[in-house]
């Protein structure tokens, strides 16, 4: 073996001569072992990597060569006996660190690697000996020679020399480090970042504002998550979330069926269909109403992020005045049709129906109105219209039972049940005997003059469970002379019979009815309290008001599924018996007017379009609502670097270029998609096009304890609830996600909350976007199996 040619670790006793020949600690063989194993089995490097440093090793030659290791492990290179032998070779090392023939030897006396951590443990124990020797002489030089200090500052540099090896100890061997190392590998690590030209820097955490706001997570760094899952991340129970089918319902629904398809938004600003993957029921919470300048409303917690300008913001760092993000757009239609006689009826009934009455009533002066009501009627079946012409008031059309109807209804049951008494071989008087009734009243039924009351009609259900439906597949009333009629029994189905019209809402079959039926439904509500008008300023201008405010919700949200934008406000109207409030939509957009022209037009007002179609050409279309925020110039600023504004402007091709108003004016899409074009930024390229309108917040208010639910939701993190952007994240979870799965780095996951196995169901249920609760009991659906493993 070779003998160490560096001293300098050699500590000088004066003691004796014997004394002055001590050798420092040392093991020879473990050194020996530890670079052979890191040759043998390269991955064993990150098993020693934090108990080992460079100076750990007693002899030169072995530091040498654990140096070239280190920086091969570095490069993700590998470091066996040619490539250690060519990095040592580049460098003018191979020599001095024993040349080729002693890295061979390196490796051929190691038996193994399965022992490396035992050799590492060797190699650092003697070096902290060694260190604590050289501390020992410097402590006893100082106390010989004080140079004049205080015996205070000798004890405070020996404590400190202590714990300086105590200090490098814990942190795997690293120790303190002269400030001049550092700041050159600062200086080369900017170097490096700076020619890379990349936002993220670090490990993407898959949370876009935060890794904006870090540039990914760095190495070393601590982050601590300090909150549970769901946390303060919630909405009010009744709140609605659009389903993929078209249905909407309340995020409590959703939760307690543990099932849902819904709206996220994507990374591209474009709404996308998504799962969650956890249902979280949250309690009661202090709850906010927050309402907009498009009339929308929300109720969430105060800690509930929303969407603005500046990326995801919690409510309690919004106030009024700040836009944030609600969708432009819902193209969601459901594909379960009604008749078209039953969506024109709904549509006349909720605008100027009575539904309190005996019998539902269509009030309405239109002589085209009266016609194809009286058609819808006559489609839907066994009712008729009965028109009541008076003088002064406006004409009534009221629906009745169909006699004639009626009265073939009844024929057939009591046939049906006389054929089949006679069939089993009974009398009359043996089913009045079974029923309790008289057999004058059996008699009745059988010669279709009157129907068994419903006591009696349930006793003959009973009878003949299997026949009786066939007999009267409308059910009773349909044949009973003083039931209700059958819209009545339709409506009342509905829940909307009864509802006077502050009452009135949209059922919820509508909102699964395919595009056009939906169009075709708006197009008969807004022939009763619609209009469409061109002002004294040449603006046009569609409206809708109704004094029920559920109604008016509903109807402003199905127009956004054709992306027709329309404003909700509370004004007062003159009533019968006074003032009156009315919630009134207005659809001033042009883009929106002409979508509406297209896509749903007016019944009988057609006249009234075409002077708002005629109005609508020729003028230059605009919008001051419709605009993306100014924050966003500071991206734009961003992407065009050094360039002027005037040369970027003229690039995109704008009129008057010399002038744009950057960072004054809020942009239009049209603006903002001709300089992103000019940029070839994709993603400003994106939000020019996007699914979202920045709605302005004008009130924030605070409503009291509501219970309180929220969604995970995979990746995405974000759902559409009551037509609002909002936010909800699983965040340390999704962080270890997205590193072990997209960064592939390895990951260690400490939870106070649940045990290993029950960790690995929550991970596996978020990336096959399963619901949880199914993962754990099992329950899984056929589909879910492939996505779980």
């Amino acid at each position: 073996m070779l003998e160490p040619t560096d001293q300098e670790l050699l500590v000088p006793y004066a003691d004796s001569a014997t004394d002055s020949l001590r050798t420092p600690p040392h093991n020879i063989h473990a050194e020996q072992s530890l670079l052979g194993g890191l040759m043998l089995d390269n991955s064993t490097w990150d098993r020693i990597a934090d108990m080992v440093v460079e100076r750990d090793l007693y002899r030169r030659e072995h530091r040498l060569v654990f140096r070239a290791i280190a920086k091969l492990a570095e490069a993700d290179q590998p470091f066996d006996v040619v490539t250690l032998a060519e990095t040592l070779e580049r460098t003018q090392q191979l020599e001095p660190a024993g040349g080729l023939s002693y890295l061979g030897t390196l490796v051929n006396e190691t038996p193994s690697a399965a022992n490396i951590k035992a050799y590492a443990k060797i190699v650092r124990e003697t070096s902290v000996l060694r260190q604590m020797i050289a501390a020992g002489t410097d402590i006893a030089d100082s106390g010989y020679n004080p140079g004049g200090r205080e015996a205070s500052e000798l004890l405070d540099a020996a404590e400190q020399r202590v714990f300086e090896i105590a200090e490098q100890e814990s942190r795997g061997g690293v120790g303190f480090q002269p400030i001049k190392t550092l700041l050159t590998r600062a200086v080369e690590r900017i170097d490096d970042l700076y020619r890379r030209d990349e936002p993220i820097t670090g490990l993407s955490t898959g949370f876009t504002d935060f890794d904006m706001m870090t540039s990914g997570l760095q190495p070393s760094d601590l982050i601590i998550v300090a909150g549970r899952p769901s946390m303060g991340k919630c909405v009010e129970a009744g709140t609605e979330v659009l389903l993929a089918d078209g249905s909407l319902e309340t995020i409590e629904t959703v939760v307690q069926r543990r099932q849902a398809r819904l709206l996220t938004l994507g990374d591209d600003w474009r709404l996308h269909q998504t799962q969650p993957s956890a249902y979280v029921d949250d309690g009661m919470k202090p709850v906010f109403r927050v309402t907009t300048r498009l009339g929308r409303e929300i109720e969430t917690t105060a800690s509930h992020p929303y969407l603005t300008a500046t990326g995801w913001r919690p409510l309690l760092e919004l106030a009024p005045g700040e836009a944030v993000a609600v969708p432009r757009r819902l193209p969601v239609f459901g594909d379960t049709p009604m008749r078209d006689c039953e969506v024109r009826l709904l549509g006349y009934l909720l605008g100027d129906g009575g539904l309190t009455a005996g019998s539902p009533k269509l009030t309405n002066a239109d002589p085209r109105i009266q016609a194809d009501f009286v058609a819808a009627v006559g489609a839907f079946g066994g009712v008729c219209a009965v028109i009541r012409e008076r003088a002064a008031r406006t004409t009534d059309i009221t629906v009745a039972a169909d006699r004639v109807d009626l009265r073939e209804c009844r024929v057939r049951f009591g046939q049906a049940l006389k054929e089949t008494i006679t069939r089993l071989g009974w009398s009359q008087r043996d089913l009045a005997l079974e029923l309790g009734a008289s057999p004058a009243s059996v008699c009745n039924w059988t010669q279709g003059r009157a129907m068994p009351n419903a006591t009696l009609f349930e006793g003959i259900s009973r009878l003949f469970p299997d026949a009786v439906a066939a007999w009267v597949p409308q059910g009773r009333d349909s044949a009973a002379k003083n039931a209700p009629n059958a819209l009545t029994r339709w409506l009342d189905g509905l829940g909307l019979w009864g509802r006077d019209a502050h009452g009135k809402f949209v059922p919820e079959g509508v909102f699964r009815l395919p595009k056009d039926q939906v169009a075709l439904f708006l197009n008969r509500l807004f022939a009763t309290d619609g209009w469409a008008t061109v002002l004294a300023t040449g603006q046009s201008q569609l409206g809708y008001a109704t004094v029920s405010d559920r109604l008016g919700r509903q109807v402003q949200h199905l127009l956004l599924r054709f992306g027709i934008i329309a404003k909700r406000r509370l004004r007062q109207i003159k009533g019968p018996n006074g003032p009156a409030r009315c919630w009134q939509l207005d659809i001033t957009d042009s883009r929106s007017i002409k979508t509406f022209l297209a896509e749903i037009g007016i019944f009988s007002k057609e006249t009234a379009l075409e002077r708002v179609r005629q109005g609508l050409e020729g003028r230059r279309a605009q919008t001051n609502r419709d605009l993306i925020p100014l924050a966003f110039w500071d991206a734009i600023a961003a992407a065009k670097g050094d360039e002027p504004w005037r040369c970027l402007a003229e690039r995109a091709g704008i009129d008057g270029a010399s002038n744009i108003h950057v960072g004054r004016r809020a942009l239009t899409r049209t603006r903002l998609a001709q300089l992103a074009g000019a940029l070839g930024d994709r993603r400003l390229q994106d939000l020019a096009a996007s699914d979202l309108y920045w709605d302005e917040i004008v009130a924030i208010e605070p409503i009291g304890l509501r219970q309180v639910y929220d969604l995970t939701i995979p990746d995405t993190h974000n759902f559409i609830a009551n037509d609002v952007c909002v936010h909800n994240t699983s965040f340390a979870m999704n962080l270890a996600e997205h590193a072990a799965i997209q960064g592939r780095y390895p990951v260690a996951v400490f939870s106070m909350e649940m045990p290993g196995d029950a960790l690995a169901m929550r991970m596996m249920a978020s990336l096959g976007r399963i619901d949880s609760h199914r993962v754990r009991t099992g329950k899984l659906e056929d589909d879910e199996w492939p996505r779980l493993t």
